[in-house]
């Protein structure tokens, strides 16, 4: 992806003395290249790859820029500024299109202002502030502090958001002032005025159409593969190169299996040590549609830098679990321009939750658990946070909470399927294309309006607990089907009986002896468990580095309670869920490292 920031401002020498400083900040990691384009009072600035899709024009009193794949969503055609500029003249039904794919884009006229939209879900980051006749718009709220009329101040709605849910919500970032563009939102300001969120897209209701209930489950199954590999074939990658992030788990399988259909040179890239089980199962999915492999890790000793650059640039707008992604970047640059990942598939096509649609549990009291299991629980937040800072907001926002989960359509399930895909997911997993951008320029299915409606007007239980998905999977690609699967857990049975079944019994031994190695010996094979364990050197030494500034939060939490919290950094905890329990722990690890430089 591309690190960009836009700045709109009358006074010249202000402008040019912000861009100037701003410009050797902008790259998050080394080797980008840097480039610009200006008009009048408009000035954008970016930092990106060599290789990354980026289109930019300047005319007379316009500019576009559009950093990443903006596909129209009637054809399988890229659209350029040029066209973007046409596409996005004022209209008198406030109607801009959006587009495929992943990208942010901003057009610019010096009497109608400025527009700036992102990619279908706001996976793309975009942030803005504005001041009068000053707009200042970025992927990153870091570079905003630079400007003179920009003044940083805390802002604890954005950080009761995070605490509760695991990322932002309500656009609420930890500065007041700069918000984050609501996904399937177009931002609208001219100079003087307010800032305008325009809806640019939304999920159809699936009470909209009965036309796909009347089909029978086949039928169902075989609309969604047909989704699926359009919304893949729309790149056009036939015969060229692509990395795959392949983890041998339901979604990059069934990746693989119709790139293979679709002739695309494929290098498989998996994360962890040869002997993991996400490792095993990639290996044999790999091997099986004749996939290049390679492998990756990130030593704990680059833990540290990781959490540096989280910290520094996304601001725990996704939390404080510290992607690794920011240390495979080089890994993915040797391989492809672009990388494929079915990052939220599981969510869009595989419905998956801890629930049905028929269960009996299903409400919102069960959604909102599955939620703030990633946070604190409201309760523990109001003893940790001061009245006297906070007020009222830990119950403010949880009413927003649910107007936002009950402003979704009819059922249950779609209530919930809707606010993770826009807001838990958006965040916890969606983040992970912008920092694999600076790599591999990411290619996301699910960033795709067909697929997306099909998936939004299927039944709910056919796409439930991935019922339809693991079906097509079976259906289209039974030898995949056949093989190991990683379920990020112990048991590795495949969703087709595999056919060699005479070796059950030594699989179920195997599992037997991981799990004492990790029981008993402490060596995890669970690749995700052992990278999010609290308890690991990599995350004792950013604990020993956040524990320098411990002192830096106190006006915001009571002291004991937070100190209940969070753990020395020589103490080892025990968690029920290593990945999801200590989330709300690492999130105020994080705070304490942004609070070094930002408070």
């Amino acid at each position: 992806m591309a690190n960009f920031f836009v700045v709109v401002d009358p006074d010249a020498e202000r402008r040019s003395q912000f861009v100037k400083k701003i410009e050797p900040l902008l790259p998050p990691v080394e080797g980008l290249v840097t480039n610009s384009c200006s008009v009048g009072n408009f000035c954008a600035v970016w930092a990106a790859s060599s290789t990354a899709p980026i289109s930019y024009t300047v005319q007379q009193e316009d500019a576009g820029v559009i950093w990443g794949d903006a596909i129209d969503q009637t054809k399988p055609a890229r659209i350029n500024a040029n066209g973007l500029l046409n596409l996005w003249k004022d209209s008198t039904n406030n109607s801009y299109p959006a587009f495929n794919g992943f990208y942010a884009a901003v057009t610019y006229h010096q009497h109608h202002g400025l527009k700036v939209g992102a990619d279908l879900l706001g996976l793309f980051p975009v942030y803005y502030y504005t001041h009068g006749q000053v707009a200042l718009v970025g992927s990153s709220p870091e570079l905003f502090r630079y400007h003179p009329l920009f003044q940083p101040a805390f802002n604890p709605a954005g950080l009761v958001g995070i605490l509760l849910t695991n990322g932002l919500f309500d656009g609420q970032t930890l500065w007041q002032g700069i918000k984050r563009l609501d996904a399937g939102c177009l931002l609208f300001w001219q100079a003087g005025t307010s800032p305008k969120e325009l809806r640019q897209y939304q999920l159809p209701k699936s009470e909209q159409s009965s036309e796909y209930s009347q089909l029978s489950f086949a039928e169902q199954v075989e609309v969604l593969a047909q989704a699926v590999e359009g919304a893949i074939a729309q790149y056009d990658m036939s015969g060229k190169r692509a990395s795959l992030l392949l983890s041998g788990g339901i979604d990059s399988r069934m990746l693989a299996g119709f790139l293979r259909r679709q002739n695309v040179d494929v290098a498989a890239l998996t994360l962890g040590r040869r002997t993991d089980i996400e490792m095993r199962c990639a290996a044999t999915v790999a091997r099986t549609v004749g996939f290049e492999h390679h492998t990756a890790t990130v030593p704990f000793a680059q833990y540290p830098a990781c959490a540096d650059t989280v910290v520094r640039w996304e601001h725990l707008a996704n939390g404080f679990n510290v992607s690794t992604d920011w240390g495979i970047l080089c890994d993915l640059k040797k391989l492809a321009p672009t990388t494929v990942t079915g990052y939220l598939m599981d969510r869009v096509v595989g419905g998956s939750a801890p629930y049905s649609p028929s269960a009996d549990e299903m409400s919102y009291e069960a959604f909102f658990d599955n939620v703030n299991c990633w946070g604190f629980p409201p309760d523990l937040l109001k003893r940790l946070l001061r009245q006297e800072v906070f007020y009222d907001l830990v119950q403010d926002t949880l009413a927003r909470i649910r107007i936002v989960y009950e402003s979704y359509p009819a059922t249950e399930f779609r209530r919930a399927w809707w606010f993770e895909i826009f807001h838990s997911n958006r965040f916890h997993v969606g983040s992970s294309a912008w920092q694999l951008s600076f790599g591999a320029w990411p290619i996301l299915p699910v960033l795709n309006w067909q697929l997306l409606e099909v998936s939004a007007l299927l039944p709910d239980k056919t796409i439930a607990q991935r019922r339809a998905q693991i079906e097509l999977l079976c259906t289209y690609f039974p030898q995949l089907a056949q093989l190991p699967l990683d379920r990020n857990a112990y048991n590795l049975e495949p969703l087709l009986g595999s056919k060699n079944q005479f070796l059950a019994p030594l699989v179920k031994l195997q599992r037997r002896w991981w799990q004492f190695q990790q029981q008993k010996l402490g060596y995890e094979r669970r690749y995700y468990f052992r990278t999010y364990d609290f308890n690991n050197d990599g995350w004792r030494v950013i604990r020993k580095q956040a524990e320098l500034y411990r002192d830096y939060v106190n006006y915001f939490f009571h002291e004991d309670v937070f100190n209940a919290l969070v753990p020395t950094p020589d103490a080892r905890t025990q968690y029920k869920d290593p990945i999801i329990d200590a989330s709300g722990i690492k999130a105020l690890v994080g705070l304490l490292l942004w609070s070094k430089d930002h408070l």
